[in-house]
């Protein structure tokens, strides 16, 4: 957590604090991109793409290690055959196992039907592409097994019925993710004047420990004012924001800057189910909404 500094010495110096949100990412010195009026989202794909393409050999790589392995690894079998057992696509309801785990990342599979429909649609797709589920919360988003399918079958003979079989997983599972994107992000509230992930960390975390703190300043980004019993966000440098949404769900999480939505988030979306729930507690945040 970053630890506040006073911005210099005067009678009122305990009223108001100045932070450094990126000390907590020393790796990333990335810039951060300013807010224009045409948010490029094209960008962000391309941008998402190469990200993904990367943490596909890396899940690669992992898988064939837990091959290795004696006994095999957690990961051994994401290369194999279908792993739904008896589900088939008539069946009525989801196997509980898959509606817990992705219940335990903050999935709305038990109140959204059309979530739990495309979770369904994806369980459809490895069945019948007898390919193994991507179960959640095990370390990888589905959109680095995706990535992954597609570096598994390179090697493989053009035109093969294995390499098929893979390819149109991984193209009916990606257009899968891109209905639900679009139907998730047509859901977005109006644009706020900061990112809802860092206005809502500097507000629960960082008040929590510093409650006389009258005022807070966010790196050179937004101020924090308290009033009353709300909370006033003067952004201080527009930044670039872009919607975000849970896979394979209606679930809008927030307007987020470019950090956020390519780095913290990433790293969520890939954490396991118990280091997810550990994370929400330690930032004090509701990891679906960050509300």
């Amino acid at each position: 957590m970053p630890r506040p500094q006073k911005r210099g010495r005067r009678a009122d110096a305990d009223k108001e604090f100045r932070v450094d949100p990126t000390e907590e990412d020393e790796e990333d010195d990335e810039e951060e991109p300013v807010a224009d009026d045409d948010d490029d989202e094209e960008a962000l794909r391309e941008k998402q793409r190469e990200v993904d393409a990367k943490n596909g050999f890396a899940l690669w790589g992992d898988v064939q290690r837990d091959k290795t392995k004696s006994p095999k690894g957690p990961l051994a079998f994401l290369q194999g055959n279908n792993t739904l057992g008896d589900w088939t696509p008539e069946s009525r309801s989801l196997p509980k196992e898959i509606v817990n785990a992705y219940h335990e990342i903050g999935h709305p599979i038990k109140r959204c039907t059309t979530s739990r429909g495309y979770v369904r649609a994806l369980m459809k797709i490895c069945v019948e592409c007898n390919v193994p589920f991507p179960k959640p919360g095990k370390g990888y988003t589905t959109r680095t097994w995706i990535a992954m399918l597609l570096i598994w079958c390179a090697p493989m003979r053009k035109g093969g019925r294995r390499r098929l079989q893979l390819e149109r997983a991984a193209f009916f599972s990606y257009q899968l993710l891109k209905v639900s994107e679009k139907a998730a992000l047509a859901l977005a509230p109006p644009k706020p004047g900061a990112c809802e992930l860092c206005s809502t960390t500097a507000i629960k975390q960082l008040f929590k420990h510093f409650p006389g703190a009258d005022e807070i300043i966010w790196g050179d980004y937004f101020k924090v004012t308290r009033v009353g019993d709300t909370f006033h966000i003067t952004v201080l440098k527009k930044k670039t924001l872009h919607r975000d949404h849970l896979e394979l769900s209606l679930l809008f999480r927030g307007w987020l800057c470019v950090h956020c939505n390519r780095y913290t988030l990433h790293k969520l979306d890939s954490l396991s189910s118990d280091d997810y729930k550990v994370f929400g507690r330690r930032v004090y945040v509701n990891c679906t909404t960050f509300i």
